[in-house]
């Protein structure tokens, strides 16, 4: 009979080393390429089922959420969201290149400034777009400019290194216009967030990412649902 803890102590002996490399390539031999993690996923009394994950491909975090601390000055609780998606949605060497001091980014639909206050922090110029109001601190950054206007009408007078954009609005919009502004190098890369509707969200999210896809073919979109986010996904754009 498999039981629970039969399940974890089989796990922990089986010879499962390589075994996620050499399903992956069907090629049937282990590969030298990074050990693989055994867990069982579910066990009965009389079948188990085991999941096999690459240790080099794991988060680096337990369970494999960044536990993060919103800071006192954070204008909102968003700005945790891109906090997270540069940890999660780039590497090491892509947070180096991608977030440096005297980049420049656009913010569309900033208010309160949640998004604004971490990019500026990190030493970007920002334009925060939106007809309410940021709050004072991050108002009074030194990188900051603040142009109310429309997020979806405002273009910049120049490229951009990002466009970022947290709107609460329907997602095909939001990714025809990050879509938009790829494909006419109003900006080189972008993070957004998609508001998923009730039903149908893997429908809408394929829908939307097929839709930035065929918009700007020669950029890498990488989509996940982050921890710190509610019923949406968080995408990332980069130039390949």
């Amino acid at each position: 009979e498999i039981g629970v803890r039969s399940a974890h102590r089989f796990c922990s002996v089986a010879p499962f080393s390589g075994l996620a490399a050499a399903s992956s390539t069907g090629s049937g031999a282990a590969s030298a390429v990074g050990a693989s993690s055994p867990s069982p996923v579910s066990a009965s009394g009389t079948a188990m089922t085991v999941a096999c994950a690459r240790i080099d491909g794991s988060a680096p975090w337990p369970g494999g959420i960044p536990r993060l601390k919103l800071l006192r000055e954070a204008p909102s609780r968003s700005a945790l969201k891109i906090e997270e998606a540069w940890l999660v949605l780039l590497d090491d060497a892509e947070r180096a290149s991608w977030l440096r001091p005297g980049m420049s980014a656009v913010d569309l639909g900033a208010a309160p400034g949640g998004w604004t206050w971490q990019l500026a922090r990190r030493g970007l110029r920002v334009t925060a777009i939106d007809n309410g109001p940021l709050a004072p601190h991050v108002l009074a950054m030194d990188t900051v400019e603040h142009l109310r206007a429309d997020g979806f009408r405002h273009r910049p007078r120049k490229p951009v290194d990002w466009v970022v954009c947290d709107m609460v609005e329907q997602p095909v919009r939001v990714a025809a216009l990050m879509g938009e502004w790829l494909a006419q190098g109003h900006a080189r890369a972008a993070l957004f967030n998609l508001k998923l509707p009730m039903k149908k969200r893997w429908e809408e999210t394929q829908r939307c990412l097929g839709l930035l896809r065929e918009a700007a073919p020669r950029h890498e979109f990488r989509a996940r649902q982050l921890y710190h986010d509610r019923e949406e996904i968080t995408v990332l754009a980069l130039p390949m």
